[in-house]
């Protein structure tokens, strides 16, 4: 099978290396500052890089901003000139396409995978990413998770990975949760839980305090209450916590979006890898191949 790798984070320099030890062919675009194999020559173009590939893989996520996320790469690629150079029944694969570029990707003719709609990707995504996480808070914090106390916010799939972890390492470990549900499912598992709004009343009493909802629940009311010997942790896409006003505070804070490309980039391309081969499989299972 002929795979078209283009843009994404360390995980894409990996994924390539996979697919080639497999013995798939694999070309590259937008990976400048990749650690590729020898075997693998990097393309001039996007057009070379695409041409007769049956899978064209961008990362996770695959676009900013209308563009091909690369951040690895000098190469600015809008996704409307990568579509243009697609032929139909190629497969765009990638994670969080935005609404606007899958319909345009149908209406090519092309197939779209997106990773980030499949479970089997998703749940293991986010067991990288609490672990990452519980690395971030060992490495930036001079304090112990044994015996400190922690805030996640949100239910999800990587909060409702990462909080028992945190319990499970001596961390007295909050939730707070929008719906009764999630929080009597975070009490069940021995968690404590709190509402939105009783956030603040706790927030003084922190060492550490991790964000997983993409919206400001971690607002003025709360930051302005947290110890500056804290560590504050944002995981979610925008908006999470206002950064300039943590900033503004005093409060120590770290961003670490894509958990899983910088601090698992192997295991995060060999769950790239697992999810596309289940789909090459499902799609020939339903083909009756």
């Amino acid at each position: 099978m002929k795979f078209a790798v283009i843009g994404g984070d360390a995980r894409a320099g990996w994924l390539a290396a996979l697919l080639a030890g497999e013995g798939h062919s694999v070309r590259c675009y937008a990976l400048e500052k990749a650690a590729l194999p020898q075997r693998i020559s990097p393309c001039s173009s996007v057009e070379a890089c695409v041409y007769g590939a049956d899978w064209v893989i961008l990362g996770v996520p695959a676009e900013k901003n209308g563009a091909v996320s690369a951040p690895l790469s000098l190469q600015h690629i809008q996704l409307e000139d990568l579509l243009t150079a697609l032929w139909p029944g190629q497969t765009l694969c990638g994670g969080r396409f935005s609404q606007a570029t899958g319909l345009a990707a149908v209406r090519a003719g092309l197939k779209v995978c997106d990773l980030m709609a499949r479970r089997d990707f998703t749940v293991g995504n986010a067991a990288l990413t609490a672990e990452g996480a519980l690395g971030v808070l060992i490495r930036e914090s001079p304090r112990s998770l044994w015996r400190g106390r922690a805030l996640v916010t949100g239910w999800g799939r990587i909060a409702s990975i990462l909080a028992p972890r945190l319990r499970a390492l001596g961390c007295e470990t909050w939730v707070t949760a929008r719906k009764a549900g999630d929080r009597a499912e975070a009490e069940a598992q021995g968690l404590r839980a709190c509402a939105y709004g009783e956030i603040a009343a706790l927030a003084g009493e922190l060492d550490f305090a991790v964000n997983t909802v993409p919206a400001p629940v971690l607002d003025r009311p709360v930051l302005e209450r947290i110890r500056p010997d804290a560590l504050l942790l944002e995981l979610a896409s925008e908006p999470g916590f206002d950064p300039a006003l943590a900033d503004e505070l005093g409060l120590r804070a770290v961003y670490a979006p894509g958990l899983p490309g910088k601090c698992a980039p192997c295991a995060a391309a060999c769950l790239m890898r697992d999810t596309i081969q289940t789909v090459i499989r499902e799609r020939e299972e339903s083909n009756g191949t």
